[in-house]
């Protein structure tokens, strides 16, 4: 049995466990090492029960406090005690290099559990596991059109990278595999907004501004350096305000697919809304991504109308998304695969979306 898939087992026996035991004999003591709570010089999944104990009855005492600090927020609660638990199973092999990675993280640190910290997990076909990133690859169906998902975790922003065709602003259209090999350790990417058909901007790449106009005509999205994503609708997005919210990246295809509250729109910025092959950008929380593609033109995948894909960006959980070039550009692809049936085989664009792996140094 897989560990992830024991883990929460585990945390349910712990939490038995711990509400059983009798109080004074969860009393905290100044651990000798971080996480050892019982003095044997080990961090057991003992220790992560008597932690839960502690946190439940307010046991833990201001010089203790630290040493149980896995995450490195400057409180204990659950998140540690689960820390405590993965690595009791294995699942840590640097205390260290653990809390500074999930302190310093984009993503909640009750996040931690989905990436991995003894090696990288690669299967060459989208799905990986790192301590910077994780990337999982689902497939699904809706109504009579195939969908495929990257569900994308990274913490560092650094990971989520556009690419131009030619290597540079307005090079040559390319095909998206020929882009998305001139990414250094590439992971996974998808086609984007081919902005070179109709340059109305912005253009703000990997943080570099390469047009600063603002059109009025297109819903917008934008990916702040702080890792939120934004969508704007249509005459709503001025130069301004985009010059305040230190964009690194931004998209002018559209349209936004869902409202300010995360719901299905009904109404769409759009003249492409019949059923077609999709592209999409979805959006959860700072360092939770989804790269989206449908199939579609086939008798086995219809293709989603925008209406449909609105939908199943909500079904999703995602809490804003954003329509991209779809048709025969859409393409979802890994290192060694594509991971969507693209209509035709796909055509050139002019550039990607992409995660990589956090560059060394």
């Amino acid at each position: 049995m897989k560990k992830r898939t024991i883990l929460p087992l585990i945390s349910s026996i712990l939490l038995l466990f711990a509400a059983l035991c009798p109080a004074s004999t969860l009393a905290m003591e100044k651990a000798p090492f971080l996480g050892d709570l019982n003095g044997d010089l080990a961090t057991t999944a003992a220790d992560a029960a008597q932690m839960l104990r502690g946190i439940a009855f307010a046991k833990i005492s201001e010089d203790t406090q630290p040493e149980l600090d896995f995450t490195r927020n400057g409180q204990v609660d659950g998140v540690d005690a689960r820390a405590a638990l993965l690595y009791a199973c294995g699942g840590i092999s640097d205390w260290v290099a653990f809390g500074e990675r999930v302190s310093s993280g984009l993503c909640d640190e009750k996040l931690f559990d989905g990436f991995s910290y003894t090696g990288t997990l690669d299967d060459g076909m989208g799905n990986y596991k790192s301590e910077n990133v994780s990337v999982k690859i689902l497939s699904g169906r809706m109504e009579n059109s195939n969908y495929h998902v990257a569900d994308i975790y990274v913490q560092d922003l650094s990971c989520f990278v556009t690419a131009f065709g030619g290597e540079k602003y307005r090079g040559r259209v390319h095909s998206v595999r020929d882009i998305f090999d001139t990414v250094d350790g590439g992971i996974v990417a998808m086609n984007g907004d081919f902005y070179s058909i109709h340059l109305f901007g912005p253009v703000v790449r990997n943080g570099t501004t390469y047009l600063d106009r603002v059109t009025k005509d297109w819903d917008i999205a934008v990916l702040q350096s702080d890792g939120v994503l934004m969508t704007y609708d249509h005459n709503t997005l001025t130069k301004d305000a985009l010059a305040a919210m230190n964009a690194y990246q931004t998209w002018v295809f559209g349209p936004a697919l869902l409202d300010e509250n995360g719901q299905p729109k009904t109404k769409f910025q759009s003249r492409v809304q019949p059923e077609n092959p999709r592209t999409a950008l979805g959006y959860y929380e700072p360092g939770h991504y989804a790269f989206i593609t449908v199939d579609g033109r086939s008798g086995a995948s219809a293709g989603m109308t925008m209406t449909q894909l609105s939908q199943l960006c909500a079904d999703l959980g995602m809490t804003r998304a954003y329509n991209m070039d779809g048709g025969q550009s859409s393409v979802l692809l890994a290192r060694d695969g594509v991971l969507n049936v693209p209509f035709r085989d796909g055509r050139s664009v002019s550039d990607i979306l992409a995660i990589r792996e956090l560059p060394q140094g």
